[in-house]
């Protein structure tokens, strides 16, 4: 994180001192968001002294190594080796908990069981559950994802965190849906039980730094085919619509969902700027290979791990309003900090 991204979290983001002392739990920490959150905390301390204790939880701690050298060497975070699943609980007592862990994008990539996703997701956040409720935890942020909405009416273009509708039960690609809508149950379920509080982040697209860019994300996708191949391919049609927000307004976001006094609350995550996937095509085009031929395969169901969707972004005025949250990067400059992050590799 360089010195103008710190400026954009430190500008927008004044709850630091809300979060100042606490002990902190994270699973998911490898991942795009875990990780983005925890050098924003890094970097964070460094200029504030922000007093905090973090442990992470990991699936493999000589990877995580591998993966996140700066994080690993820092001295507030400690690293425990554990699947989501099964972990052994620690015996220090924490006060809040990020729960970013899901399952592998790598894995929805390479075909992963339906029910073991399905699985993963809601075992993993009963596991986590257990631990809060064995650690004293006073404050939970989960990050949920907008695909609980299921399918949107015809006509809707974003959708409200007071949309009641809902994957179908009959798709078995509904899984990574159904699976965080259970999550969420349980979420409120042992919030009631064991009387701690929490907000639920509904995620939805997200792009910046370390993205992966050979899996099944579109932007990321697009972006390596701009740098490294003849074309630029488009494997469904190019007419949904997307919306993607930075990864470090993210960070803000995560942060502010946990300092501020919003309780058993539900927030739609995101950019609310939509734009379709040839849209996007066309702006990666232009800013990293303006020469380069678009391609589109023209498969209007094309979709891995998931179910197709032609809309998926989110109203975001509940944040906007009751928490003063915006989007702050635009993407275009979101693109640049992933061809930088590429180039600097």
């Amino acid at each position: 994180m360089n010195l103008e991204e710190l400026n954009i979290s430190e500008r927008e983001f004044s709850g630091w001192s809300e979060l100042s002392g606490e002990s902190i739990f994270i699973t998911g920490g490898s991942g795009f968001f875990g990780s983005a959150l925890l050098y924003s905390l890094i970097e964070s301390n460094k200029r504030i002294d922000l007093n905090i204790r973090v442990t992470v939880l990991t699936r493999k701690v000589s990877s995580f190594k591998i993966k996140h050298p700066e994080i690993a060497k820092s001295s507030f975070i400690k690293l425990i080796e554990g699947d989501v699943i099964n972990f052994d609980f620690p015996e220090e007592k924490f006060s809040k908990l990020f729960h970013l862990a899901t399952t592998s994008a790598l894995e929805t990539f390479k075909g992963e069981d339906q029910l073991i996703k399905y699985k993963t997701l809601v075992e993993g956040t009963e596991r986590v559950l257990q631990f809060a409720a064995f650690s004293n935890v006073n404050k939970i942020v989960f990050t949920s994802s907008g695909v609980v909405y299921g399918e949107l009416l015809n006509g809707m273009k974003n959708v409200s965190e007071t949309y009641l509708g809902a994957p179908d039960t009959s798709s078995p690609s509904s899984a990574l849906a159904q699976g965080k809508r259970s999550a969420e149950f349980l979420i409120s379920y042992y919030a009631d039980k064991y009387g701690f509080d929490f907000v639920i982040a509904r995620c939805f697209s997200f792009v910046g730094p370390n993205l992966p860019l050979r899996l099944h994300y579109a932007i990321g996708n697009f972006v390596f085919d701009a740098m490294h191949n003849e074309t630029i391919d488009i494997k469904g049609d190019g007419k949904a619509y997307r919306s993607y927000m930075d990864v470090n307004d993210l960070t803000v976001w995560l942060l502010k969902l946990m300092s501020a006094s919003c309780n058993h609350k539900i927030y739609n995550v995101g950019s609310d700027q939509s734009l379709s996937i040839l849209s996007l095509a066309k702006k990666i085009q232009k800013i990293i290979s303006p020469t380069k031929e678009i391609k589109v395969h023209g498969d209007s169901t094309h979709s891995i791990g998931n179910f197709s969707r032609n809309y998926y972004a989110p109203n975001i005025e509940r944040a906007k309003n009751e928490l003063a949250l915006d989007v702050w990067i635009n993407i275009d400059k979101s693109i640049m900090r992933v061809i930088e992050k590429v180039n600097d590799n």
